[in-house]
């Protein structure tokens, strides 16, 4: 075991180590889970396919479409230090494995390609534990994970009409206790005095898609910031509240410039950017005082004392 990761770890620091390992991962694991074959009727399922057809605004998932690229820099980053990580054994990276490939049969069994997408992250750092010993590999284990953001996650719809009732309800009980006369009727918020027409809180305005961007910052954030596990795991649960706090601040500043009599304003070019200029400018700047709450040691400015002789 010793000699063998030895000699791998050696190959690690040649330069085409990183791009042939990657494209040896990806060429192997699309080839072996790139059609789930079932036991009904030979029905096939195409994984790959499926999951990209997935990434598009329907779904809310168009931030899948950055998971390969981040993927690919997160291992890059993997890759450099686990050079520096003393030998160990990787017999652990065969208990990945086989919960990736049991995953895989359950997939084919069940005519989930969900299971075997899930399976992947398994299977690849499963292979890198083993080849490179637990701590070497442990370093592959979030760039690998990472891959589940791109897996379309069931229930979106129902957390969808929680997000809107959230935000409509708060924006009219806060912007009521403000002096704004306003009318709500179920996901609609209305001028009492006529000032503006009718906003519908569609699903559009839930902020679902917003929501899921930010968690996956939120995990990059928390992984790459925080030496502890519980602070990362804090974190990363920030992400819901912060991304309800982001959306209330993107809904309502809609609702004050339509009272104060920008309504064409606030419902067309203001609508269609405040989440770049709003809710994520809050949400992030959650993250960073989250951050900074966790870690006070890290952000205190160190005084010097010089004495004058």
């Amino acid at each position: 075991m010793n000699t063998q990761n030895k000699e791998f770890k050696a190959w690690l620091k040649s330069p085409l180590a990183l791009p042939l390992s990657l494209i040896a991962l990806v060429v192997l694991y699309y080839f072996c889970i790139c059609d789930v074959y079932t036991v009904l009727d030979n029905r096939k399922s195409q994984v790959f396919q499926w999951m990209v057809d997935s990434w598009n605004g329907r779904n809310d998932l168009l931030h899948g479409f950055a998971v390969p690229f981040l993927f690919l820099l997160f291992s890059y980053q993997s890759f450099k230090v686990m050079q520096d990580e003393p030998d160990s054994s990787g017999k652990s990276g065969i208990a990945f494995l086989l919960l990736g490939l049991l995953l895989f049969v359950g997939s084919a069994r069940t005519i989930q390609p969900r299971l075997a997408l899930i399976g992947i992250p398994f299977l690849i750092s499963g292979s890198v534990i083993y080849a490179c010993g637990w701590r070497a590999g442990r370093h592959m284990l979030f760039p690998a994970f990472f891959w589940w953001f791109a897996i379309p996650v069931p229930g979106l719809n129902q957390l969808t009409n929680f997000l809107q009732v959230f935000v409509t309800q708060a924006c009219y009980y806060v912007g009521s206790g403000l002096g704004m006369d306003l009318i709500n009727t179920g996901n609609d918020i209305t001028s009492a005095t006529g000032k503006w027409s009718e906003f519908k809180i569609a699903e559009g305005c839930s902020g679902i898609r917003s929501l899921m961007a930010l968690v996956m910052i939120a995990a990059i954030f928390a992984y790459y910031t925080q030496d502890k596990l519980w602070k990362k795991a804090v974190l990363f649960a920030s992400a819901l509240p912060l991304a309800l706090f982001g959306n209330f601040c993107r809904v309502f500043t809609i609702l004050v410039l339509a009272e104060c009599g920008f309504e064409a304003f606030a419902g067309g070019l203001y609508h269609d950017f405040a989440g770049f200029f709003i809710f994520f400018p809050a949400a992030l700047g959650g993250l960073i005082l989250l951050d900074r709450l966790l870690n006070p040691k890290k952000f205190r400015k160190k005084v010097k004392v010089t004495q004058k002789g």
